[in-house]
């Protein structure tokens, strides 16, 4: 789509006077992250302009009129994927078009304020009680006891007498102890609301997702490389065939030589494995099974691996700031949600087994997720503090 239409399309838009074709195309473009920063220069662009000669009554009104559209929109789709039984497909709708609506608020309040907004930690509520997204951080402690905070505006390394610890590329690089040191473990804890990426002693590089664990020795022994994880963790394993790779979350033991995977294990009752380059073998109880690029292996509910073709983009789009689901489940999707933003949650009824497919930027603040997640599966949510409460809209 050319740069003049796309202009075209945000006036109508905000003037309400899009057809719904013209509105398929807007969101289409503009639903997915590696658009977002396009489309907010483009806002600042157009309302630099209104903010020199709107009132504020006027900037509301447009405000209203753009959240009345998008209501009116999304209530509108919602209906009718329910009359045709199928699966809602419209998440990356909605967050191109609540993007449309909160980056023109923001924008418009910082203009008439002419100051700019308050820098707040993340996973906390600001003075206005909004929660931000998490951010880049961790706590490692080494086998030795010692504990470094990653995440604050300090340095926790710099200055320090540090043999095993430094920064290469701007990652975290823990460096191989010497042979005759004795085999002990260290830990790198990432939080909810937090994410983390460092280079293991052998190379091999590792990204941490919110609320998990590694536990990875100080040296790697001549013969294998092991690691324990808990949580979500993305692999990129150096490729040694003297020295396969391996991983272990609960019962389920992962080996390798040189791959990309992630592996899932929030709960040990929900372990998945998604195989992006290479080829793995996984051991449960018992069971052995080799995995190929682009295949997801899961523990069912009768304790058998399961194997199934998936999107790969599902697995590896947390790391790169975004949400993406592919025929997903509400519970899978509230409690990306939940360790993102650092809640805690409980659920008013049942949920429907309807399945949600689209992306939701992971920089998005919580009101932006929720007020998307509301229009497109119909849920109410309260919050109290870090805790939400999701209940049916019907279901009060």
């Amino acid at each position: 789509m050319e740069k003049t239409n796309i202009h075209q399309l945000f006036k109508k838009f905000v003037d309400n006077r899009c057809t719904e074709h013209e509105i398929d195309r807007l969101m289409v473009y503009f639903g997915h992250p590696s658009s977002y920063a396009q489309l907010r220069k483009m806002i600042e662009q157009e309302l630099a302009v209104l903010s020199d000669s709107s009132s504020s009554r006027s900037i509301d009104k447009i405000v209203h009129k753009v959240d009345r559209r998008m209501s009116s929109t999304f209530e509108a789709l919602r209906n009718e994927e329910k009359k045709k039984k199928r699966n809602l497909h419209i998440i990356r709708w909605s967050a191109a078009a609540a993007c449309l609506l909160f980056a023109s608020i923001a924008f418009w309040q910082n203009a008439e304020k002419q100051s700019p907004l308050p820098l707040v930690a993340q996973g906390i509520p600001d003075s206005t009680g909004e929660i931000l997204p998490g951010k880049e951080q961790a706590r490692l402690t080494l086998y030795n006891g010692e504990q470094y905070e990653f995440g604050n505006s300090d340095d926790p390394i710099q200055g320090k007498d540090n043999t095993i610890l430094r920064y290469v590329d701007g990652k975290l690089v823990y460096c191989e102890s010497n042979e005759d040191e004795a085999l002990q473990w260290n830990v790198l804890d990432v939080p909810k609301a937090g994410t983390f990426a460092m280079q293991l002693p052998d190379s091999s590089k590792v990204w941490l997702n919110a609320n998990s664990k590694l536990y990875f020795p100080n040296r790697f022994p001549k013969n294998e490389r092991s690691v324990k994880i808990e949580g979500e963790v993305f692999f990129e394993v150096r490729p040694d065939k003297k020295r396969p790779f391996k991983v272990q979350t609960g019962d389920l033991h992962i080996s390798v030589l040189g791959t990309s995977f992630n592996v899932r294990a929030y709960q040990p009752a929900h372990i998945a494995t998604t195989l992006v380059e290479g080829r793995v073998q996984l051991d449960y109880q018992g069971q052995t099974l080799t995995m190929s690029p682009g295949e997801n292996v899961f523990i069912a509910s009768d304790g058998r691996l399961k194997l199934r073709r998936i999107d790969i983009e599902s697995a590896t789009a947390w790391k790169e700031g975004y949400f993406y689901f592919k025929d997903e489940t509400l519970a899978k999707i509230l409690q990306d949600v939940v360790n993102w933003y650092d809640l805690t949650i409980s659920i008013g009824g049942t949920l429907p087994d309807t399945r949600y497919s689209g992306s939701i930027d992971r920089n998005s603040n919580l009101s932006g997720v929720l007020n998307m997640l509301s229009a497109v599966a119909g849920l109410d949510f309260e919050r109290n503090g870090n805790h939400l409460t999701v209940k049916l809209k019907n279901n009060r």
